[in-house]
């Protein structure tokens, strides 16, 4: 079956232009041109342009979805790790949920009888998640501190550049260093990643981590239990 380019985009949910963006950046190339100069494409397209919609939903730049796509096979590894990630994220809040319900009945028992409530009620309250609390934390950390490094070094640039002061600059650009790699560290320390080859959860290297391109999802790094180096999916590390 062949597709015009309006019916690419209507089928993947994006505009003519995103498409012809895609033809111009060599991520999706026609199959072929119909009789009038239009370009057709091919299921192969479909599938392509529906795994680059994907990536991008992942925080993938237009050159990492180029070296992804460019192994079939290993484009959906790494989907389907982010998926499998995603499922379990998704099985762990039923379960807590399911938990914190019972838990919901026995209290609701103990009240209508007028009892006093067993010691660890509350238990399943306190570690509904948990993880997810502690990794928009992490993420949160970085993106505050982040901000302030940029503010002090550019108010630091500013003033010296209007009114000759360098000394701001001076003091600053190394406090601006210690704090990015403050930040790095506590990247690291709190961060896990799931290998979208052989599914195992691993830490990487700190000089690893530190170099390593990444997404705001993914981070390339090489899986220590299984030696392969691919986009990894971010976790919270326990």
């Amino acid at each position: 079956m062949s597709y015009s380019t309006g019916e690419i985009a209507e089928l993947c949910g994006i505009t003519v232009r995103t498409v012809q963006y895609y033809d111009r950046e060599g991520l999706l190339k026609p199959d072929g041109l119909s009789e009038g100069g239009r370009r057709v494409y091919g299921e192969n397209s479909l599938k392509t342009m529906q795994l680059i919609c994907a990536y991008k939903e992942l925080g993938l730049s237009l050159a990492q979805i180029k070296e992804v796509l460019s192994d079939e096979e290993n484009s959906r590894k790494v989907l389907l790790s982010v998926l499998n990630e995603r499922e379990r994220n998704l099985d762990e809040e039923i379960r807590q949920k399911l938990s914190q319900r019972e838990s919901v009945k026995v209290i609701k028992q103990y009240l209508a009888e007028g009892k006093a409530m067993p010691k660890n009620s509350f238990s399943d309250v306190r570690i509904i998640m948990k993880g997810k609390t502690k990794l928009r934390a992490t993420y949160a950390g970085m993106l505050v501190g982040g901000a302030v490094a940029d503010a002090a070094l550019i108010a630091s640039i500013v003033l010296w550049a209007v009114k000759g002061m360098w000394l701001p600059f001076a003091i600053s650009a190394p406090c601006v260093v210690l704090l990015v790699l403050a930040l790095v560290l506590l990247a690291h320390r709190n961060l896990a990643y799931i290998c979208c080859e052989c599914g195992e959860k691993f830490r990487p290297k700190l000089a690893e981590f530190f170099f390593s391109a990444h997404t705001p999802k993914t981070r390339k790094l090489t899986c220590p239990h299984c030696g392969k180096k691919n986009f990894h999916t971010e976790t919270y590390s326990d």
